[in-house]
């Protein structure tokens, strides 16, 4: 008995070892989006690279643990989500001292997410006079994989969010799958 019950523990533990690391070298999916390598923080920076802009600009990391009001107000006001349930990590990047309508923000999907609901429910939510005395006019919402893009600019600046699509789609490497 104690000889069977041995076999069946190592046989768990084995299948248990197989799966955690049977991923390595493939790509995981959330839902059946691949995940996109890198930090948004660090996307965006490739984004920026492959579409400079002509202002100066910071990356700012959304805080998605912090539940404060302040904490949730900064949440909707960069993703337009109500919450941080549905994303694993979320930057934005946007104008230092400036009064022009930019914003693009990037999340990644939580697993199990699929990444055009977040993109929907970002689109939807996001308040394109969020900076009071300009709009932006031109708003797209792509998703790469398990990572959406929130591109959101006055046209009046030359600018336009498919450039910045377009650029996010060279520095992720892979077309969007969808562009709402």
């Amino acid at each position: 008995m104690k000889k069977r019950f041995s076999f069946v523990l190592i046989f768990a533990m084995l299948a248990s070892l197989l799966t955690a690391c049977g991923g390595a070298g493939e790509t995981t999916v959330t839902g059946s989006a691949p995940a996109v390598e890198g930090s948004m923080e660090e996307l965006l920076g490739k984004v920026i690279e492959e579409r400079p802009v002509e202002f100066a600009g910071g990356i700012t990391v959304v805080d998605l643990s912090d539940t404060s009001e302040e904490g949730l107000w900064s949440l909707k006001n960069y993703t337009g989500l109500d919450s941080a349930d549905a994303i694993a990590d979320a930057a934005a990047f946007e104008p230092m001292m400036n009064a022009m309508a930019f914003s693009m923000v990037m999340v990644r999907a939580q697993s199990g997410v699929e990444g055009k609901t977040v993109a929907e429910a970002m689109k939807a939510g996001i308040d394109t006079r969020k900076w009071i005395c300009v709009e932006a006019d031109d708003l797209l919402v792509a998703g790469f994989g398990d990572v959406v893009l929130l591109v959101m600019v006055d046209s009046a600046s030359g600018m336009t969010a498919q450039s910045f699509v377009d650029a996010c789609q060279k520095a992720v490497g892979m077309e969007p799958d969808f562009v709402i």
